[in-house]
């Protein structure tokens, strides 16, 4: 049922629930289900305020690998390309091949030339 709760709680009139949230995605007493819409719609309805607790929460080897999964897919989707850079350090940098794989598959959607010079980056660099 809380996961059902989630999107009506973000159109509800006259009220800012990102925060609310935000508090949902980092719970880690919260089923998962629950965790990766509230990741989602946070994402949406907060946008680049919360780019870096997304990245926090994609980042966190703490955290399920599907949310982790569901905020790198959040980050994907923040407007004026504001998740990307996020993206970008999640590539280079997390332990996580398979996170660092998704941030890689999203930052070729992207088409953001920060991405493009990512993967000449990365395509270029010696072992």
């Amino acid at each position: 049922m809380a996961e059902d709760a989630i999107f009506p709680s973000t159109i509800a009139d006259s009220i800012e629930v990102w925060p609310e949230l935000l508090d949902i995605a980092k719970s880690d007493t919260r089923p998962n289900d629950v965790r990766k819409q509230a990741v989602f719609w946070v994402a949406q309805a907060a946008g680049e305020v919360v780019a870096g607790d997304l990245e926090e929460l994609a980042v966190d080897d703490e955290t399920d690998r599907d949310v982790r999964e569901s905020a790198v897919f959040a980050l994907s989707q923040l407007e004026n390309e504001a998740g990307v850079p996020a993206m970008i350090r999640i590539a280079r940098e997390h332990g996580d091949g398979h996170i660092r794989r998704q941030a890689v598959f999203w930052l070729g959607q992207s088409e953001d030339p920060r991405a493009l010079a990512l993967f000449e980056e990365l395509l270029t660099r010696r072992p």
